[in-house]
């Protein structure tokens, strides 16, 4: 994970999830993407009680990329995270896609276009349309409480800023920042890859400051 060390110094544990459809669970356990993230985020904080070494009622989660859609649905669903740090926006990744197919794949993009098959386990980009529908935060994220920070690039090709704002408008959390790094400072590319200390500095250290006792 990135920046894991950066938060070990500031006296915060980490516990670095490979999520449905992500790392080794789809390469190695074939659990496949799905939109209910907060089953893998519950899953994770019922692990951190069984632990003595750390406060599992001080517990934040932090997604990046597609994160930006994981990390908020889960904190909205699931009242025990006491803060919430998307990095990169993903308010609706089934109109992400329907976008994509548009413009026949002259986008930006992560992966390659048949990426999407695999990780869903469907045969057809129809097929994988009708499973991302419910891939949506707009009447999940209204119920969000915790502190939120939704960290964004000017310059983001791939989740183009206007996404990261309606996305921000959305949480119902009283406590939220949107951050939005410019150009002119570095950290405009999509999840600051062009200046990537820059971005985790900001995004540690608002966590340190929300999860504190």
């Amino acid at each position: 994970m990135l920046g894991t060390e950066d938060l070990v110094r500031r006296g915060i544990s980490v516990l670095a999830v490979d999520g449905p459809g992500n790392g080794e669970s789809i390469r190695f356990r074939n659990i496949h993407l799905r939109y209910d993230h907060e089953v893998a985020g519950s899953a994770a904080l019922n692990y951190l009680e069984t632990r003595e070494d750390v406060n599992a009622k001080r517990v934040g989660v932090m997604g990046i990329s597609l994160g930006g859609y994981y990390a908020p649905r889960s904190a909205s669903m699931e009242k025990r995270f006491k803060a919430c740090v998307a990095w990169g926006a993903e308010p609706d990744y089934h109109d992400q896609w329907r976008r994509r197919l548009a413009a026949s794949f002259k986008t930006a993009l992560s992966v390659p276009s048949h990426h999407i098959l695999w990780i869903l386990n469907v045969k057809t980009m129809d097929e994988a349309l009708e499973k991302l529908k419910d891939f949506r935060l707009d009447g999940v994220v209204q119920r969000m409480r915790c502190p939120f920070l939704l960290v964004h690039g000017e310059d983001d090709q791939q989740s183009l800023p206007p996404r990261a704002r309606a996305q921000f408008r959305m949480v119902g959390s009283k406590d939220k920042t949107l951050k939005i790094f410019k150009n002119s400072e570095g950290g405009a590319q999509h999840c600051q890859m062009d200046n990537v200390p820059l971005a985790a500095a900001y995004m540690h250290d608002w966590l340190k400051e929300k999860l504190k006792p």
